[in-house]
């Protein structure tokens, strides 16, 4: 996987309760949650702002290829720290998480 080949651990989620779930057992190993916005059974924004509301201190990552011009606003006012449109590489997304938790 693209995370852990540059050295991260990681906690995987099939939909956005999932990923709650996930959070809410593993927090103090979570720096940093990267996820994307069309997510099944509790969305994305959704779930960042839930998650938010957990933590204030978590980074947040969101990511989307919906062309609506206002996701970004949406996503961050939810509480991610950051947002990338879709399409991207794998190396520029870990490159972003990299730099979001202060390792570049």
């Amino acid at each position: 996987m693209l995370f852990e080949q540059a050295g991260f651990t990681v906690f995987q989620a099939g939909d956005g309760q999932e990923a709650l779930e996930q959070f809410g057992a593993h927090r103090a190993a979570i720096d940093v949650i990267v996820t994307d916005l069309g997510l099944p059974r509790l969305g994305g924004v959704e779930m960042v702002a839930r998650v938010r509301a957990l933590s204030p201190d978590v980074r947040i990552l969101a990511a989307s290829g919906f062309g609506k011009e206002n996701v970004r606003k949406t996503v961050l006012d939810a509480g991610a720290d950051e947002f990338m449109p879709k399409p991207f590489s794998g190396s520029a997304l870990v490159d972003r998480v990299k730099e979001l938790i202060g390792m570049e």
